[in-house]
């Protein structure tokens, strides 16, 4: 029991009820995090903010010609805007997946399972 209660103290849950509930979500393949992963992925999403806010700032003295940029300089900085929106909005969808402890997950399984059994 002390060993399960060390484990409820590191996801951050409040209850013995709720730490099986975790357990359970993540053989699963839930995601499950304690309060350290979740602050280290606040702050991935704020560090990715800041560097989609610079790439724009790149691009917009390129387009000013206060920088000048080669070809290849170019298409990386492309690359970079339009990957970095889908990277945060993937993020953004774990983060409040992860707020939510799962439900919305939980509930596409459930419905998907259910479907496989069904037909």
């Amino acid at each position: 029991m002390a060993a399960f209660d060390a484990l409820c103290d590191q996801l951050g849950v409040k209850s013995r009820s709720d730490g099986i509930r975790a357990i359970i979500r993540m053989s699963a393949g839930f995601l499950e995090f304690g309060p350290e992963d979740a602050a280290r992925l606040d702050g991935i999403q704020r560090e990715l903010h800041k560097i989609g806010v610079n790439v724009n700032q790149i691009a917009l003295a390129a387009n000013r010609g206060r920088v000048s940029m080669v070809k290849e300089q170019w298409a990386g900085i492309d690359e970079l805007r339009l990957r970095l929106p889908v990277l945060r909005a993937t993020l953004s969808q774990v983060i409040s997946e992860r707020r939510r402890r799962g439900v919305t997950l939980y509930r596409k399984f459930v419905a998907e399972h259910q479907g496989h059994q069904v037909g």
